[in-house]
């Protein structure tokens, strides 16, 4: 048994076994059931999968250090070596050298199985997950009934598994209490594929990392970057500082402050507020038939309406607005209808002052489209042998991909292929030449990344990993040369590896009350290098009851404005806001005036005064605030309890703090606030500041506004 003991947390492992035997934070111990601390997927000859853990091994080996133990184990497929080193938390590092025909795909390692002490299991411990942009996660039997349930990543895989770097953008997890906590985190400075995801497991919860190899056969997979296990105590927000505190030392030759990022446009330090519809049809399963925001200039009595409303600069980001079939990739261009009638809309909006977006659908192939019957490119497939350029299975098959196979029937290219890099660029250019401000050019590719292949044929290993993280980086190397001052962005905010690239991106945080409640965990690590805007809010009607939780679009509103996003709204052809992209009863809608008249008050801030925090600021953990819940419900019965008062904290490079507090209700609001000792200024929605001494305050926040504290 090897012993680490460090600060407030104690290790045993149990190298004989191959396990780890206990992990106390405190008093409170955290290993639940002991399971074998790797699991291995090999892929033989015929591209068949198998299984290996410890409990198939031999230990031949073991050198014990004051700080430090190796283990290796072998048998007849694979030898694995595993590397414990204690500094001031525990570094998990392991290799794999495979013997015969047997390729590692993929390794689960280090595997722990935390008690179950969730909610649903009548305890009070949670989990915080880097999946858009972050959650945290207290019921693991809701989690399981909704269709962002755990599901094993396999060819064809489907958009929304939990992968890093995609719609997993950060590669940590916690699971903690109200008094201690163990953070998991891989601090990997090259960006290597992995899963990251949690499951039950007998009586406890696996926390799963999962290494995905990326080697050919009969190289040896050595893990060139720790996972890091440490104790700690507090909310999310600490164990979210670990993982911070290393990006800082770490990332800063990769990730560019706002601040320094002298190839962002004028317009993204002013906030403009994003309006989102389609000129097609209402929503995506409906016929593809103009609407009466067709031709595109139709729109513009709407689109001025809103912008005198919120007396503010505004994004038009257009839906179904693509000449092929609506989320046909990877041809859009040229426009429905035709370049010029965009054009008359795009010299409108600029006159005006205001932008122009649009909705693109990443690195897939289309067949046929199944909303446009005359879009089919099964012909040009055939004749340019396209099939070569498709991500294949482990028995090289080429199957339908699982993305909207309700919206079109096709294929995932394969992103090391110079066609696919082609073709996007291609794309872009045309776009880029129209004077379009923002391409969301990987709409469906969440986080921004790319999808399995296993093609022997494409210059890559026959495996997934790190090559096909490298393939993207290269994808959007190339589309920097093309875009100049354009911004492009994805579905769900860009993965910490493409936040180089990935600049304004359609949040993803409503799919969070699918699986918990969203924390903004990706603002509190990212929010100085990059600002995302609230995004289409798409699939909220299947988490949230519209019509018993009437108040719940203007939650989201705060919510956003709190991770520090810039605002966005939905239209029907009628130009009315929606609860969310997708939703199709125009006899239901939210009231207008109070989302226009809070989003109007909360944009005031991102261009006013609280622009050094909003903007350009990092997020800090706030103060505490005391206030009541709002009750809120889903479709199936499932209530969410949310506060009333949503709440952020931040700094600047230059040393100033504030805290927002938003009151979403429509009604006054009462809550306190626990200030350490100080002097504080307090600014109400209207700028006028007032004094204030540090301590437990009392504070009103009016109706559909928000109140500023400031440090003096």
């Amino acid at each position: 048994m090897f012993v680490f003991e460090k600060n407030n947390f104690h290790l045993k492992f149990d190298e004989e076994k191959g396990m780890i035997h206990s992990f106390q934070v405190g008093e409170k111990e955290y290993v639940g059931v002991k399971v074998p601390i790797f699991r291995i997927a090999l892929r033989d000859a015929a591209g068949d999968e198998v299984h290996v853990d410890y409990a198939q091994m031999k230990l031949i080996e073991c050198q014990k250090e004051e700080d430090s133990v190796w283990a290796t184990y072998e048998d007849l497929c694979l030898k694995v070596t595993v590397m414990a080193e204690l500094r001031d938390q525990i570094e998990w590092k392991l290799s794999i050298c495979p013997k015969g025909e047997y390729l590692p795909e993929w390794v689960d390692f280090p595997q722990i199985v935390v008690p179950n002490e969730l909610r649903d299991n009548l305890g009070t411990s949670k989990i915080l997950w880097g999946y858009c942009e972050g959650g945290v996660i207290d019921d693991l039997a809701y989690r399981e009934s909704y269709f962002f349930k755990y599901l094993e990543p396999e060819y064809p895989i489907i958009s929304s598994v939990c992968l890093f770097p995609g719609i997993v953008q950060t590669p940590i997890l916690a699971y903690y209490d109200d008094f201690s906590g163990i953070y998991l985190g891989a601090h990997d400075k090259e960006d290597h594929l992995k899963f990251i995801d949690f499951y039950a497991f007998e009586t406890g919860i696996m926390l799963q990392f999962r290494h995905y190899c990326g080697q050919n056969r009969g190289e040896t997979f050595s893990m060139p970057y720790p996972v890091v296990m440490k104790g700690f105590s507090g909310e999310w927000q600490d164990a979210a500082q670990i993982y911070k505190n290393w990006i800082q030392e770490n990332k800063a030759d990769i990730l560019i402050p706002i601040l320094e990022n002298k190839s962002l446009p004028e317009w993204y330090g002013e906030s403009p507020v994003v309006i989102i519809y389609p000129v097609r049809g209402a929503h995506d399963g409906d016929k593809m038939d103009p609407n009466k925001l067709f031709p595109y200039v139709n729109g513009l009595p709407h689109v001025e309406k809103i912008e005198k409303a919120l007396n503010s600069k505004v994004m038009v980001l257009l839906m179904h607005w693509e000449g092929t079939a609506p989320w046909a990739p990877p041809y859009v261009w040229p426009p429905y209808g035709g370049a010029e009638e965009l054009k008359k809309f795009t010299d409108a909006l600029h006159e005006r002052g205001d932008l122009l977006g649009v909705y693109c659908s990443g690195i897939g192939w289309t067949q046929y489209s199944k909303l446009v019957d005359d879009y089919n490119r099964e012909k040009e497939f055939e004749q340019r042998n396209l099939k070569d350029v498709m991500c294949l299975s482990p028995k090289e098959e080429l199957l339908y991909c699982n993305v909207v196979p309700q919206i079109r029937a096709g294929y995932n290219m394969c992103p090391s292929q110079p066609f696919t890099e082609n073709v996007i660029k291609e794309q872009l250019q045309d776009m880029c030449a129209a004077e379009i401000d923002y391409i969301q050019i990987m709409d469906q590719n969440y986080g921004g990344g790319p999808y399995f292949c296993y093609a022997t044929n494409h210059g890559h290993p026959p495996v997934p990993g790190k090559w096909q993280v490298d393939a993207m980086k290269k994808i959007y190397k190339t589309l920097d040369v093309v875009r100049s001052k354009v911004l492009i962005g994805s579905e769900g905010a860009g993965a910490e590896a493409y936040l180089p690239y990935l600049n304004f991106s359609d949040n993803r945080f409503e799919y969070n009350y699918g699986v918990g409640r969203p924390v903004p965990l990706y603002a509190y690590l990212y929010h100085e290098y990059v600002n995302n805007f609230m995004g289409n809010q798409v699939c909220t009607d299947v988490f949230l009851d519209h019509k018993r939780s009437r108040g719940n679009l203007l939650e989201r509103i705060a919510y956003a404005f709190s991770a520090g996003d810039m605002l966005s709204i939905t239209l029907d052809e009628n130009g009315n806001i929606i609860w969310s992209w997708g939703w199709n009863d125009p006899t239901d809608i939210p009231d207008q005036e109070d989302v226009l008249l809070f989003i109007k008050n909360l944009n005031a801030w991102r261009y006013g005064i609280g622009k050094k925090y909003l903007h350009t600021g990092s997020m800090v953990k706030p103060y505490p605030v005391l206030c009541n819940k709002n009750v809120f419900y889903g479709p199936r019965g499932h209530v969410f309890e949310i506060e009333n008062i949503h709440t952020s904290a931040w700094e600047t490079k230059d040393g100033n703090w504030g805290q927002f507090l938003i009151n979403y209700n429509t009604e006054d609001i009462e809550c306190k606030i626990d200030l350490l000792k100080g002097q504080y200024m307090l600014y109400e929605n209207d700028m006028s500041g007032y004094p204030m001494v540090g301590e437990l305050q009392t504070i009103k926040i009016k109706k559909l506004s928000a109140v500023m504290i400031e440090k003096c």
